[in-house]
């Protein structure tokens, strides 16, 4: 799994920061998931090769699926603990035309209410699964 985030953005980092601290142990290797700010130059060229033009904050590619607004942040729950699968599944139930309208609406107005992320705070157990300026982990 390759999760692109907006590096700059803080809501998108701590985003990062939260997965670090819940994502098992054995699960947080580069073969499982690597964390891609999608302004770096990795982040570009994936984003290009997948034929998303319109990068906002989050784009999550697994298994040759590109997943995007809501859909991404709910298939960020593949490498999460059972509990957070099973409130994945119900955020599901939810209409994506919602699920993506609240997303937008948050994405829309994450800069002004969250800021921007000047140094990133990334501990180094994420860091290890992380490619770019933020991270430690050299492309693949």
């Amino acid at each position: 799994m390759i999760v692109l985030i907006d590096g700059d953005c803080a809501l998108c980092v701590g985003l990062v920061e939260w997965l670090g601290r819940r994502i098992p142990a054995e699960k947080l290797t580069p073969e499982c998931i690597i964390f891609v700010p999608g302004e770096s130059d990795w982040g570009t060229v994936l984003l290009a090769e997948v034929g998303v033009t319109a990068f906002d904050s989050v784009v999550v590619l697994n298994n040759g699926h590109v997943h995007q607004e809501g859909d991404a942040v709910l298939a960020l729950s593949d490498v999460l603990p059972r509990r957070w699968k099973v409130l994945a599944a119900l955020g599901r139930g939810v209409p994506r035309p919602w699920r993506d309208a609240l997303y937008r609406w948050v994405a829309r107005n994450r800069l002004n209410w969250f800021g921007r992320k000047e140094v990133c705070p990334i501990d180094s157990r994420v860091a290890a699964v992380t490619y770019g300026p933020r991270g430690l982990l050299h492309r693949p």
